[in-house]
């Protein structure tokens, strides 16, 4: 019994650029996770903390955000835009579910 195959049809210019920026923005991510151990080290053997730190104490009005946004402009990256996200809620617990009693501390032994 022979199966019958439906013929493929050449992609079109546009879903070709399509698939080349998605695989574009996978590499990009790749890279961002390979080095990012990398990185990590080498910020945290330079003074870029401890320089962070002071800005900061000494400008309590100014976001973080808005400060490392200084730095890339300072540093010369262009079109950098840096974000921060709200914090992710909590699922509200479930008022039909029992809470599990806490066990009792125990007491250490002198």
């Amino acid at each position: 019994m022979a199966t019958t195959r439906k013929p493929s049809k050449p992609k079109t210019s546009a879903e070709l650029k399509q698939q080349l920026d998605a695989a574009r923005r996978r590499v990009a991510a790749l890279e961002q996770r390979a080095y990012a151990e990398e990185l990590t080290e080498l910020i945290r053997s330079t003074n870029i903390v401890a320089d962070f730190a002071k800005i900061q104490s000494r400008l309590t009005d100014v976001k973080p955000t808005a400060i490392l946004a200084a730095v890339a402009s300072a540093v010369g990256l262009k079109r950098v835009e840096v974000t921060q996200t709200p914090p992710l809620p909590r699922k509200p617990a479930d008022p039909n579910k029992p809470k599990k009693p806490r066990a009792p501390a125990k007491k250490k032994a002198k």
